[in-house]
């Protein structure tokens, strides 16, 4: 197996997951939609938050689902043009008030930089927007080691359907099996095995602990600095 490319998820993969979605949604709801701290805390919970450490629950809507499936959970009673109306304008303002924004979860331009010199090409798949991947990259200083970014408008399915996977092959011209997609929840994983890529890799520095991706994945690691010696082992 030769491995060409490599499509990284974002969130509890990249960028620190709890610093920016869960405090942002958080203030988002009180400050644009008038609940209290308490009623806001709640609405999250119904989707995977966790207010007791402000994570969120490996595989929950709020840890690897779109915001249309987020809001789902937020409000599963509300008309689905309102809560589209809602959806839409949470992800428009969502790096405004976001204020600091992302942040790297180790260093990464070092371990880019390394992968990039072994001959790898790279990219980004998330069930985020587009829009915020490449804001949110940038923000970290890393949007040049990528050749594509990849959100969940960007496909007709997102994550775990294998779209990512097929749309990163098509455009880098390697193979779906040519590729290792790397992730912090079973979506991820998921998305590897419905795409055909060769290797389903999850990191352990977002949502997911050992035991949900162990039996899942091919390979499990700390974090993204543990990438290149595990691919230098497999290839």
């Amino acid at each position: 197996m030769a491995i060409k490319g490599i499509l990284f998820d974002k969130d509890g993969t990249l960028i620190e997951f709890n610093n920016l979605f869960g405090a942002t949604y958080l203030k988002m709801l009180q400050l644009h939609y008038d609940y209290s701290k308490d009623q806001a805390t709640e609405i999250l919970t119904r989707a995977g938050y966790m207010p007791e450490t402000g994570g969120c629950r490996g595989g929950s809507p709020m840890a690897s689902g779109t915001l249309s499936e987020v809001v789902r959970f937020w409000w599963p009673d509300m008309a689905e043009d309102e809560r589209e109306a809602r959806r839409k304008f949470i992800d428009e303002n969502f790096d405004r008030d976001a204020h600091d924004g992302a942040i790297a979860i180790i260093p990464l331009q070092p371990i880019f930089e390394e992968l990039k010199a072994a001959g790898y090409v790279l990219g980004v798949a998330t069930n985020d927007i587009e829009a915020s991947a490449h804001s949110h990259m940038t923000k970290i200083g890393v949007i040049d080691y990528f050749e594509m970014l990849i959100g969940a408008d960007s496909v007709v399915q997102p994550k775990p359907h294998g779209n990512m996977i097929k749309r990163f092959a098509a455009a880098m011209t390697i193979k779906p099996h040519e590729i290792a997609m790397v992730g912090d929840n079973a979506h991820d994983i998921n998305e590897a095995r419905a795409g055909g890529a060769g290797l389903a890799i999850g990191v352990l520095s977002g949502n997911s602990d050992h035991d949900a991706l162990a039996h899942i994945a091919d390979h499990v690691i700390g974090t993204v600095a543990d990438l290149l010696p595990l691919l230098q082992k497999v290839r």
